[in-house]
């Protein structure tokens, strides 16, 4: 039988799950190495001294002098912090969202000091969450996944927990006839690659108790979010996702599907299994989300580049047609990673994301296209990183290139480092649909201005927080 363009992309998944290479270079394997040794050190005051004492002992008055200017000049250079960039507007003023004090939901386990990749929902009469947790952030065969409860957000009790000896991240709770299911995936445990293997599921009557997991969905597909809309019988989950060479040098497929059980995966029409993608590049993680009128806005991480470029795409369809996505000209030049999409009552759409006030394009577009890629992954790497909630723009106002289409809202207060990995569900008792409860992992050692691949080193946590948006009339 004549295999479908996804099962085709599958058996390139196998063939490739031994190539180290990054980008189609071993560059990037060896500069990931380099930073893991350097970055992995907490000693930078004492070695720096160290030097000092060295130009000292051996007399060099001068070099003791350079050494001292340059260390005072970068840590005042340190101070600077770069203003929003002019590109990513303020949303209307009439529009805001309150957060609440940070809650630690992950518990500290010694040896374990990477928290991340977090899930929540409510199931009953709690909250559920999951999350990883590894000894480090990169691909680790040390890695579980832990489910813990809460019945007011502030005390969390582990139920839960699974480990196979791979790397396993991108968990996604939610609930489909009456019962809660977990997805996550596994990654070969290679610090320096990225290697999707299974998806896997399962289910649970209570939250407690869970079924051992089983794999499901396209081998090296990555499961980024999945959203069950109506209720019962009428219930309908749509799942996003992924397959392709993410960070190699051939394309990656978007999927958009849906499923009544969560277990049997269709392509949204009019896509069909033999032509299932949605989009075909470079995006990765994408969000998406319906607006009143039932047409879906979806915004993807084009960390890989294409021919729209580097950065973040925009996706739009409309009710009739839900499989069929269009996209911007041209992505915007900046990253909001691990997107999470959410509608208010009013009909807004909020995105949770990182926040990164620097370009991602930084390689200029006249070079190799490979060289590009290395260049702006190195690059997004030695930049600061926090995490916010922005507006999207509706639809009529993104024009062909999307200028000014995503909006900062505000920033996470204290998160720094490695950050900005949303979970986003309605908080129980709730008045209205405009409370959350938000969950998001942070560095926990780093200073604001820390370079992403620092606080991908040291340790972080999960936390949650009360969200509620508010909207004045004419915020729109």
């Amino acid at each position: 039988a004549k295999m479908s363009e996804a099962e085709r992309m599958e058996e390139e998944m196998r063939n490739l799950r031994d190539d180290g290479k990054l980008a189609g270079s071993n560059l990037l394997s060896f500069l990931h190495w380099l930073g893991m040794l350097i970055f992995s050190s907490a000693r930078y005051k004492e070695a720096f001294w160290g030097l000092v004492a060295i130009t000292l002992l051996f007399r060099w008055f001068s070099c003791t002098v350079a050494a001292l200017l340059a260390g005072l000049f970068a840590t005042l250079a340190s101070y600077k912090r770069p203003p929003r960039p002019e590109g990513i507007p303020l949303a209307p003023m009439g529009l805001d969202v309150l957060l609440g004090r940070p809650i630690q939901a992950s518990k500290d386990v010694p040896g374990l000091i990477s928290n991340n990749n977090v899930t929540v929902t409510s199931f009953g009469d709690k909250y559920i969450l999951a999350y990883r947790q590894s000894d480090v952030h990169f691909p680790s065969g040390k890695t579980r996944i832990v489910v813990a409860h809460s019945t007011d957000l502030c005390s969390w009790s582990v139920e839960w927990t699974y480990a196979n000896g791979c790397d396993l991240r991108e968990v996604l709770l939610f609930e489909i006839q009456g019962k809660l299911m977990l997805y996550f995936f596994s990654l070969k445990p290679a610090h320096g690659q990225f290697k999707p293997l299974h998806i896997f599921y399962t289910t649970s009557k209570d939250g407690k108790a869970w079924q051992d997991p089983e794999q499901v969905c396209y081998e090296g597909e990555v499961p980024w979010e999945i959203k069950v809309f109506g209720e019962g019988a009428d219930a309908v989950a749509y799942k996003s996702s992924y397959l392709g060479d993410h960070y190699g040098t051939k394309e990656v497929l978007v999927l958009f599907e849906f499923s009544k059980d969560g277990l049997k995966w269709e392509p949204v029409p009019p896509c069909t299994k033999e032509s299932s993608a949605v989009y075909r590049g470079g995006i990765s993680e994408v969000s998406f989300e319906f607006t009143k009128a039932g047409d879906l806005v979806a915004l993807g991480r084009n960390e890989d580049g294409d021919t729209t470029g580097f950065g973040t795409q925009l996706f739009y369809a409309k009710r009739e047609s839900l499989g069929t996505w269009t996209h911007l000209k041209v992505c915007l030049p900046w990253r909001f990673d691990s997107p999470r999409l959410a509608s208010t009552s009013s009909g807004e759409i909020l995105l949770f994301a990182r926040y990164a006030p620097n370009r991602y394009q930084w390689a200029p577009s006249w070079i190799d296209f490979g060289h590009q890629k290395i260049i702006n992954l190195v690059m997004c790497s030695l930049f600061w990183k926090s995490a916010a909630v922005y507006r999207l723009a509706p639809r009529s106002e993104w024009g062909e290139e999307g200028a000014g289409a995503v909006q900062l809202i505000r920033c996470f207060e204290g998160s720094a480092g490695d950050t900005g990995f949303f979970s986003v569900t309605r908080e129980r008792g709730a008045k209205d649909a405009d409370g959350w409860v938000v969950a998001n992992y942070t560095s926990t050692t780093c200073h604001s201005h820390a370079p992403w691949i620092y606080g991908q080193m040291m340790p972080s946590h999960v936390y949650v927080f009360r969200c509620r948006a508010v909207a004045t009339a004419g915020s729109s």
